[in-house]
């Protein structure tokens, strides 16, 4: 990933099992992912967040596309009681952490509200190994930052609680799923 990439943040609402959303999720965007392989698709580990499914995808700035909600002919994903909600271009602040161990870490995705001012909070929150930060590209993001921590999995239910009770704030945690990536 480099500074002058642009991070799309697309969440996904739905009842959904994960075969039938992965497998409806890499038919819908094959359309419009331009290089598959910096796209994942992440799903909420335990109920209780505002998304069930997160997708990333990292695009050039000329590249940028919006086509999850462009073209009429795609509402067949809508069809199919999954609720898509655009949450916005980032740009890469800090970036601790480019990878993803299932084994070794747990990712919380936190989702920090435009009426937030002390984004230095989430620094010093601990415990986690890794903090990628994200900060709105444009104005109409529905989150000023959107903040990825990795951490042990015997700390994670401690962090997340102390994320979740800051007001302003969505968190929940996260693994990648399984998507074929052609």
């Amino acid at each position: 990933m480099n500074e002058d990439s642009i991070i799309q943040f697309v969440g996904f609402v739905t009842r959904l099992d994960p075969e039938e959303f992965v497998t409806d999720w890499e038919y819908y965007s094959q359309e419009f992912t331009v290089a598959p392989e910096t796209s994942v698709l992440q799903m909420e580990v335990e109920p209780g967040g505002r998304f069930k499914y997160l997708s990333k995808h990292e695009f050039g700035e000329q590249v940028l596309s919006f086509a999850f909600v462009k073209s009429r002919n795609r509402m067949y994903f809508r069809e199919q009681k999954v609720k898509v909600v655009q949450a916005g271009g980032y740009s890469p602040v800090q970036i601790e952490y480019d990878g993803y161990d299932e084994n070794d870490q747990v990712k919380i995705i936190a989702f920090v509200g435009h009426n937030e001012t002390d984004t230095e909070y989430y620094r010093r929150i601990g415990p986690y190994n890794y903090l990628n930060i994200y900060r709105e590209y444009y104005e109409n993001c529905i989150y000023s930052a959107v903040l990825e921590f990795f951490t042990y999995e015997k700390d994670a239910s401690s962090l997340l609680m102390r994320l979740k009770t800051r007001i302003g704030m969505e968190a929940a945690m996260y693994k990648e799923c399984l998507v074929s990536k052609t």
